[in-house]
Formats: C-alpha cells, structure tokens, sequence
C-alpha cells in the first residue's frame, strides 16, 4: 500500500532550509560589512535620479492636489461645463504645469538669490577668519583685565584654554571652512552631475503625479495577489497611516523651517547682524531637525558671529531663542499639529536612536518613521487586548490589575473582577462596585421606556 506523503515534512524542511539561507545571510552582512554597504551606496547612486523624482512627487503632491481641487477644477468644469468628455487629463496636466512653475521659481529664487551671497559670505570669512580670530582674542583679554577675580578664577583651570583655541581649534576650524568651501565652489563636474539627476528627477515626478492613481492601483493589486483578504486590507491600511505621517510631518516641517528662515532674515537684518542669508540659510535647514536643529543650527552661526562682535553673538542668540519659543508655541502646532502623535519623551528618543544609526539623515527622518512603528506596536497590543477582552485604555492600567479570580485582596489597588469588566473589587471594601457601562445605559433606557 502507498504510504500518504506528510505535508508537515516538507514544510519543516522549508522552514530550514530558509533559517539556514538565513544564517548564511546574517554571517556574510556581519564579516562583509563594508563590501555590503559600498554595494548598498552603489545601488543607491544608480537609483538616484528615481530616488530623487520619488522625493519631488512625494513632496509635490500636496501642493498638487491643492491646485487641482481649488483652481484646475472650477476652470475645467466651467469651460466644459455642456461637454461630456473626460476631463481629468486635463486637470491634472494645467495642475502639474501650476505646480512645477511654482517648484522651479522657488528652485530658482533660491539658486539665483542665495547660494551667491552663502558662498561669497563662506569666502569672506575664509579672507578674514586671521582678523576675526585676533579680534575675539583681544575682547577676551579686555575683558580679563577689567575683571582680574574672573582672570584669576579662569587661569587657575584654564591656563592652556587661549592656546589651544589659537594654535589647535583655530587652524582647524579654517581647514574646515577651507575644505567646505572647496567642495562648494570646486568640484565642477559634480555640480554638472548633480544638475543631470536633478534634472532627470523632475522629469521622473512629472511622470510620477501624473500617474500616481495607476502606480497605487497596481500597488493593491500586487498586495492582494499575494496576501490574505484581512492581512492586505491591514497593510493598506497600514501604509495609508504611514503616508499620513510622513506627508503630514514632512511638508509641514519644510514648510515651518522655511518660515524660520524668513524670519531669521529679516529679524536679522533690522539689527544689522554680519552674514544674515548664510546664518539664515543655516537656521531653517537645521530647524527640519526637531528639538535640536535649533541648537546644531545656532552654535555654529553664534561662533561666526561672536569672531566679528561678540555683543551682536548674544543678540542673536537671544533672537533665536525668541524664535524657536514662536516656532514651537504658535508656527509649529499651527502647521504640524499632532501629525506625528508621539510625546516629546518619544520624540526625543526617536531623534536620538536614528541619529545615532544613520546620522544627520536619521535625525530627519527619525520622528516620522518611528511613529510608525510605534503605531504599529500599538495596533498589535490593543488588538491582542481585545481578544482577550481586556480594556485598551491606558487609564485602566495605571491604578488598576487584571485579575480572572472574582476578589483578590492583594495591596490597595483596584481589581478587576470579571472578563467583562462589568464589576470591580476595591480593596478595603466589603463590596463589590458596580461601574456603569454604555451597553448598560441602553438597557436601562429601554426599560424606563418599556
């Protein structure tokens, strides 16, 4: 007789054979760590032009969508008003139009306006950093000499402190702003580069906001070939929050850090502070970083002011703790809100992890992947909770046990009496509380009716 073949077998042979792939996996990542990455950096440079129209399309959208619905639309739809044609090609061509117009006059406001002054002040204070650094020498020697307890308190721990800034931070600072520099105004054929795939990239988010209907049409059909009804409809899901968080974060800080710079400028410039587009250029690129941008864009920009006049270095430091508490008290929420839905603990945890793993770019993209993740852990939890039928509020754990017993007298807690959370046995009572339920309410309402 033919013997049945075990289906079990040759699952668990599959499940093996894919944790011994695995291993050998892991075992190449971890002793082949740099030829990993510098193949992982080499894929990323084919795909940058995509990557980069990915990015404009993402960033695009919004503004997109805002044109189609608010100009595109009411136009199309009067001019073809008695016409039964498909209009929406047409929508969402003059919309593309409107907002790549828009896009490449900013692109070129920024170009044409701002990038000469940052280079020319980068150059200046190349020229003069010498002057600049004796300047800062001679005002803090004044100021010794004015105030000979604090000379004394100073040399006392400090004795090698002016030195090592004139012979070691110095010299190194001025490499640094050197080879900035150098990156900046040389390097021609990167520049060349750079314009290609940028180039390439618009081209890419035209084809992509014209099509972004079929691309995701597609996208669900791929999910639901490959997954189970329940498990595609949560992974689109999903991915719909994660694009909410994103979008909603992404947009909303660009937006808010390039009204910080606004800002910066023209506060700025009423007090007449030296280099005002560069220290502004640096204020709202770092701002995109939350809680510290503001710092990592701040110190360096004090420094430059504090070489050239240190009582304008405290003006400014007090200009931009004005304007991050207005940033962070009336732009910020007006314009991000609760986008992300995380603490300021989280926050702070998420900037610090990521920018710990993959740097300034970590920092950035930190907040808003992370609240992804954190939704979905808390997705997974209250769904477990609820099969169990246990409460998904937070408020019920904090003072509160789960206990299957009917009256466990352990501390002064409250307990849970039943799975359905219908009664509750406080400790140091004698009866058992009865909390009152909605379900119960409309009992109660239909027998008062009755």
């Amino acid at each position: 007789m033919r013997r049945k073949f075990d289906k079990r077998i040759l699952q668990g042979g599959i499940v093996l054979f894919l944790v011994i792939c695995g291993c050998i996996i892991f075992y190449y990542v971890l002793f082949n760590s740099q030829d990993f990455s510098a193949a992982g950096a080499r894929l990323i440079r084919l795909f940058l032009p995509i990557i980069m129209g990915a990015f404009f399309a993402y960033i695009l959208n919004p503004a997109m969508m805002f044109i189609e619905k608010r100009v595109s639309n009411p136009i199309i739809n009067l001019l073809f008003k008695k016409s039964k044609r498909n209009t929406k090609p047409i929508k969402r061509t003059i919309s593309i139009i409107i907002t790549m117009s828009l896009f490449l006059a900013f692109l070129y406001a920024m170009i044409n306006l701002v990038v000469p002054q940052v280079v020319s002040s980068i150059e200046n204070i190349i020229i003069k950093f010498p002057a600049y650094a004796d300047s800062l020498n001679v005002w803090f020697n004044s100021i010794l000499e004015d105030n000979p307890e604090i000379k004394e308190l100073l040399f006392t721990y400090t004795s090698s402190m002016e030195e090592w800034f004139m012979n070691s931070a110095v010299p190194k600072i001025q490499d640094l702003i050197k080879s900035a520099s150098t990156g900046i105004i040389g390097g021609v054929m990167s520049v060349i580069k750079a314009l290609l795939n940028l180039i390439i990239g618009l081209i890419v988010s035209i084809y992509l906001l014209a099509n972004k209907e079929l691309f995701c049409a597609q996208a669900k059909k791929i999910v639901y070939a490959s997954l189970r009804e329940e498990r595609a409809n949560n992974l689109i899901n999903n991915a719909r929050f994660a694009n909410k968080t994103f979008g909603g974060f992404l947009s909303g800080k660009i937006l808010d850090s390039i009204i910080i710079g606004v800002l910066c400028f023209v506060v700025i410039s009423m007090f007449k502070i030296p280099y005002a587009v560069l220290i502004s250029v640096i204020v709202g690129v770092t701002n995109i970083i939350p809680y510290f941008g503001p710092f990592l864009g701040a110190i360096p920009s004090a420094i430059i002011i504090l070489m050239i006049d240190p009582m304008k270095c405290l003006t400014f430091v007090i200009i931009v703790l004005i304007l991050q508490q207005v940033d962070g008290n009336i732009i910020g929420p007006k314009i991000l809100g609760d986008s992300t839905g995380l603490s300021s603990f989280w926050v702070i945890f998420a900037i610090t992890l990521f920018g710990g793993l993959f740097g300034v770019f970590g920092m950035f993209i930190g907040v808003p992947v992370f609240a992804v993740i954190y939704a979905a852990i808390k997705t997974f939890v209250n769904q477990r909770l609820e099969k169990k039928e246990l409460p998904v509020s937070t408020s019920f754990y904090m003072e509160s046990d789960y206990h299957s017993d009917e009256i466990i007298n352990s501390g002064e807690k409250i307990k849970f009496v039943k799975k359905t959370f219908d009664n509750i046995y406080v400790e140091g009572k004698k009866k058992v509380v009865k909390v009152t339920t909605e379900e119960d309410n409309s009992t109660n309402d239909s027998t008062n009716n009755q």
